[in-house]
C-alpha cells in the first residue's frame, strides 16, 4: 500500500506546490511579527496597561469566535458569479489578503500624542477595532486559501509532497518575520515599529504575487466545484447553528482541532516571549531576536525533509503527529534555563525541530479528518471546518495575551519600561517578574503541549487502515 501510494500520479506540479506554498510563507511572515511585537509594542513602547491590553484580545477573540466559523459557512453557501471563470476560492482569497496586510499595518498607527493612563481607553480601542478588522480579512483569505487543500492534493503521497513543501515555505515565513524586522526596530522608540509594518505590507505584496498561480484553481476543481453547487440546488441548506454544532460534536474534528490548538498556543507564547527575554533577560539589543530566529529555521529546514522521509515510511498520521509533540516538549524546557545568548541560540535550534515537525505534520492530518466527515455528511465542506480552526489559530493570541497579564501582575512587571534597567528601578520584584518571563516562554507552553498531546493519544482514532477504506469510499462517492 505505501509503495502504491508513492507511485501515485500528481495531478500539480512542484513549481505550482511550490506557489500554493507561499500562502504559508505570506500569512506567517505577517502573523509571525504580528505575534512578536503587538503585545510588546501596546505594553512596553505605548505603555497601556497589560489587563486592558488583555481585555481587548478577549474581546477580539469574542468577535472571532463568531467571525472564522461564519465566514466559513458563508464561503459554502454563497455562490457568486464568477465562479465558472476564476473559480470558487481565489478571488476571495484575493480579496481579502491586500487590504489585510494593511489592516495589519493600521495596528501601529495609534497615535503616539495619546497618554497611556489618561487615554487608554482611546487605545484600547484603537487596538481592539484594528484587531478585528485584521481578524476579518486574515479568516476571508486564509480560510478560501486553505480549503482548497483536500481538493487540490487529492492523493497521500501528493498531499505530503505538498505538505513538506508548504512546511518550508511557512518556516522560511515565520522566522523572516521574526528575523528581518528585530533590524529595523530600536527599542524605546515606537515609531521605528511603524516602518517595520510597512516594510511587511512591502514583502508581503510581493509574496502574493508570487502565490497566485497555486491559489488558483485549475480546470478540474473548478468543474467540480460547479457540479456540487447544482447537486447542492436541490438540497435544503443547513442553518449556521446546525452546522455549528455539527462541527463542536463531532469527536475526531475536535481531537485534532484541540491538540492544533496547543501547538499554536505554545508557539504564541514563546513568539510573544521573545522581545522580553531579549530586553530583559539577555539584556541584548532588539536586533539579537532575529540572529537567534535563524537558528530556529536552521532547525526547522534540516527537520522538514527528515520528517518527510520518516513519514513517507511509518505511514501513519497520529503516530509522526505525536512524535512532533513530544520532540516540541522536550525542546521547550531547555528555553526555561537560557542563561546566555549562545545557550538560547541553541536551544532556539533544538524547538525548531519539533516546530518542523508540527507545521508539517498539521496538513496531512486534518486531511484525514475532513476526508473521513465528507464521508460521514456526504459533502466536502472543507472551508466551514477550516474556519473553526482559524477560530483556534486566533484564539491561541488571545490565550497568550490572558497568560502575560496574569503572571505580569502577579510577579509585578510594570507596563512602560524597555530595558533591564527601567525594569530593575520601576519593579518590587525584579528577580520574579524575570520568572515571569521565563514561565510564560518555556514552562506554561511545554505543559499545554503535554496535556494536549494526551488527549490526541487517547481519542484519536483514524487508523492507516481507516485512512486508506476512506480514500477507497472517496472515490466511490465522487468526493
Amino acid at each position: 500500500m505505501t509503495e502504491q501510494r508513492i507511485k501515485e500520479k500528481y495531478e500539480n506540479s512542484k513549481l505550482i506546490m511550490t506557489s500554493y506554498g507561499a500562502y504559508q510563507t505570506f500569512s506567517q511572515w505577517i502573523t509571525g511579527a504580528f505575534g512578536l511585537y503587538v503585545f510588546f509594542f501596546y505594553e512596553a513602547e505605548i505603555g497601556l496597561n497589560v489587563g486592558i491590553a488583555a481585555i481587548a484580545l478577549i474581546a477580539y477573540s469574542i468577535w472571532n469566535a463568531v467571525n472564522d466559523p461564519l465566514i466559513g459557512y458563508i464561503m459554502e453557501r454563497i455562490h457568486m458569479p464568477w465562479e465558472k471563470r476564476w473559480g470558487k476560492r481565489f478571488p476571495w482569497a484575493f480579496l481579502g489578503a491586500i487590504p489585510w496586510l494593511f489592516s495589519y499595518l493600521a495596528i501601529f498607527l495609534v497615535p503616539f500624542s495619546w497618554h497611556p493612563v489618561n487615554d487608554q481607553w482611546l487605545i484600547f480601542t484603537w487596538l481592539l477595532v484594528t484587531l478585528v478588522i485584521y481578524d476579518t480579512l486574515f479568516t476571508l483569505w486564509n480560510v478560501n486559501a486553505t480549503a482548497m487543500y483536500p481538493d487540490k492534493f487529492p492523493g497521500v503521497a501528493e498531499r505530503r509532497t505538498a505538505t513538506g513543501i508548504g512546511t518550508l515555505m511557512g518556516m522560511i515565513g515565520i522566522v523572516a518575520g521574526s528575523i528581518i524586522p528585530p533590524f529595523f526596530i530600536t527599542t524605546g522608540i515606537p515609531q521605528t515599529y511603524r516602518i517595520c509594518a510597512w516594510i511587511g505590507v512591502g514583502l508581503g505584496l510581493i509574496l502574493f504575487l508570487f502565490m497566485i498561480p497555486g491559489i488558483r484553481e485549475n480546470p478540474k476543481m473548478r468543474a467540480k466545484y460547479l457540479e456540487h453547487r447544482e447537486i447542492a440546488k436541490g438540497k435544503e441548506r443547513e442553518p449556521f447553528f446546525k452546522t455549528a454544532k455539527r462541527a463542536i460534536t463531532d469527536r475526531r474534528f475536535m481531537v485534532k482541532v484541540i491538540y492544533f490548538f496547543g501547538y499554536q498556543a505554545a508557539v504564541a507564547l514563546l513568539s510573544a516571549s521573545g522581545p522580553y527575554m531579549i530586553t530583559y533577560v539577555l539584556r541584548e539589543e532588539a536586533s539579537a531576536l532575529g540572529i537567534l530566529m535563524a537558528f530556529m529555521l536552521i532547525g526547522a529546514l534540516i527537520s522538514v525533509p527528515i520528517w518527510t522521509f520518516i513519514s513517507q515510511r511509518v505511514n501513519n498520521n497520529k503516530k509522526m503527529s505525536l512524535a512532533a509533540g513530544w520532540v516540541m516538549v522536550i525542546t521547550f524546557l531547555p528555553i526555561f534555563f537560557v542563561n546566555g545568548f549562545y545557550f538560547f541560540m541553541i536551544a532556539l535550534f533544538l524547538f525548531g525541530i519539533g516546530l518542523g515537525g508540527q507545521w508539517f505534520m498539521d496538513p496531512p492530518a486534518m486531511g484525514d479528518v475532513l476526508d473521513d466527515l465528507a464521508i460521514r455528511t456526504g459533502k466536502r465542506e472543507a472551508a466551514i471546518y477550516y474556519g473553526y480552526q482559524a477560530f483556534f489559530i486566533r484564539l491561541s493570541g488571545s490565550f497568550q495575551a490572558i497568560i502575560f497579564a496574569i503572571i505580569h501582575t502577579l510577579t509585578g512587571f510594570p507596563a512602560g519600561v524597555t530595558s533591564y534597567s527601567q525594569l530593575i528601578a520601576r519593579s518590587s520584584t525584579p528577580e520574579l517578574a524575570l520568572l515571569g518571563i521565563r514561565t510564560h516562554a518555556a514552562l506554561l507552553p511545554a505543559i499545554l503541549v503535554l496535556i494536549t498531546i494526551f488527549i490526541f493519544w487517547k481519542w484519536y482514532d483514524l487508523t492507516p487502515q481507516k485512512v486508506a477504506e476512506n480514500k477507497e469510499k472517496l472515490k466511490e462517492l465522487g468526493l
